[in-house]
């Protein structure tokens, strides 16, 4: 009875340590824009767009385009920045500093002398690409624990201790959609089309926490690690159509919920405490729970969407557009669902207890799970034409977060809005089109982003310190450079 007690009571401690989230920059889905003038146009194209982008934001759009072209841009260079103020602890900021470069889009249409009333195009974009690293660590003398006499007749941490806290923080996410398009004019000014997607997202999330209170040749530890690796695969489809009405373009865009088709991952929880005196038993004990498992099957979903936007021309050489897209909510579901073989060890007895399979609240320790609320997003745009090879370009668009904030294992813990202004110009030449632009975004302050750790307020029953809300930070400068090569009709 008192086995089975114990095991529930360090069963439970240890679930409350394994419900944690990792930052990584994924609960948005306007982050990254595609095209050379739909990125200058901050993604306002869904009525105007009529370049190879157009299989992204509006495949029917497709049916307008009567030349054969082969688009690449690229936001060439992209500095991000993340600041997290006392992120573990008071004074012990963390930053996060990237450069990186993001190839956006590779798009081409072909047209076909046989079919004048169809129009097919193809895509491999970059949807989504973040890094973030961050590291902290804290180191000082105090004394923490209590002074212990051993029944050994030892005296065991006598004054001051040294203490060691660390947090180091490794995530990823990459994106890639591959697509083919199709349009269909089904009147002069109307014409509908359909884009089939494949997405390949690989995301990774790497967090290791550590704590040494250090006093002669006796050390107090705690650790948590969390590590979680897979791939997934998945399906969906984008149906669009376009009215052309010379002064106004409007369109319409719906996405479908993705299909899982199947991936793999790798996820690892790992926590531990050593060396705290229990006066009962007169010995130091420790605790141990550690789990990997590899090649576990994944799923990752995206929700139904429906975007639409206009296009007006106010002068001859001046229009203005705005798009505005509403994302479903998506329910919550398992990433990664483990099989049993977590273990719970009592370290001084050396003792092992493998748990239950078909307990849930024992799978629960390295499950992953994945969410997202309901979000609106608009931008605005202005083209101008400078003159007959240049024209200038001024856009804005938000970028809303939408994490639910799972108190279990998740993916993401961003919790800001992004903002974003773009400025720009595109040259045109005979038979090509250069696009440069420059991007600046910001995320709304968040004054409540709990902290990874408080090594500022250890205690002797806690070295990681009680978790406050602390306030974080993100901006970032992007350069797009964009290039078009028209074909001439055959």
């Amino acid at each position: 009875m008192k086995k089975s007690f114990e095991y529930i009571a360090f069963l439970a401690f240890f679930l409350l340590l394994f419900s944690e989230q990792v930052i990584s920059q994924d609960h948005h889905y306007w982050n990254q824009l595609f095209g050379s003038r739909s990125a200058l146009m901050g993604g306002a194209v869904v009525g105007g767009v009529r370049d190879t982008s157009a299989g992204f934001y509006n495949p029917g759009a497709l049916g307008f385009i009567n030349q054969p072209s082969l688009s690449v841009s690229a936001n060439a260079y992209q500095l991000e920045r993340l600041s997290v103020e006392n992120g573990v602890g008071t004074g012990v900021p963390l930053d996060s500093d990237q450069i990186t470069v993001i190839p956006l889009l590779v798009s081409g249409t072909l047209i076909f002398e046989r079919f004048p009333e169809h129009a097919f195009g193809y895509s491999l974009l970059t949807k989504n690409q973040s890094t973030t690293d961050l590291s902290g660590r804290s180191e000082k003398n105090l004394d923490i624990i209590s002074e212990v006499n051993h029944s050994d007749g030892r005296v065991y941490f006598q004054g001051e201790e040294n203490f060691i806290g660390q947090l180091i923080s490794s995530n990823k996410v990459t994106e890639l959609w591959a697509g083919l398009s199709w349009a269909h004019k089904l009147r002069p000014h109307v014409s509908m089309g359909a884009t089939a997607f494949f997405a390949l997202r690989n995301q990774s999330q790497n967090k290791t926490l550590t704590a040494r209170a250090v006093n002669g040749n006796t050390i107090a530890s705690a650790d948590k690690i969390d590590y979680v690796d897979f791939w997934n695969i998945r399906a969906l489809l984008k149906w669009g159509i376009v009215a052309d009405l010379e002064e106004l373009k409007l369109g319409l865009t719906i996405t479908t919920p993705s299909r899982n088709l199947f991936g793999q991952g790798t996820v690892a929880r790992e926590r531990s405490f050593n060396n705290v005196y229990d006066p009962e038993q007169g010995q130091f004990v420790g605790e141990l729970v550690s789990n990997r498992q590899e090649n576990l099957d994944t799923t990752y979903k995206t929700p139904f969407s429906i975007a639409a936007g206009f296009e007006l021309a106010l002068t001859p050489k001046t229009n203005i557009a705005g798009s505005v897209e509403w994302f479903n909510k998506q329910r919550e579901y398992d990433v990664i669902t483990p099989g049993a073989h977590s273990f719970l060890r009592n370290i001084i007895v050396d003792e092992l207890i493998e748990f239950d399979e078909i307990a849930e609240e024992e799978r629960a320790l390295i499950k992953v799970k994945d969410a997202a609320e309901r979000v609106v997003n608009f931008a605005v745009a202005i083209e101008h034409s400078i003159n007959k090879t240049t024209k200038g370009y001024l856009s804005f668009r938000t970028d809303h977060e939408t994490n639910p904030n799972i108190e279990e294992n998740s993916l993401g813990l961003t919790n800001w809005d992004i903002y974003h202004f773009t400025v720009g110009g595109a040259f045109r030449r005979k038979r090509s089109e250069l696009a440069l632009g420059f991007t600046y975004s910001f995320g709304r302050p968040q004054e409540d982003f709990i902290q990874f750790a408080n090594f500022s307020k250890i205690t002797e029953g806690n070295l990681f310190g009680d978790n406050k809300r602390t306030a974080a930070n993100y901006d970032a400068f992007s350069v797009i450079v964009g290039y078009t090569y028209f074909f001439d009709i055959k």
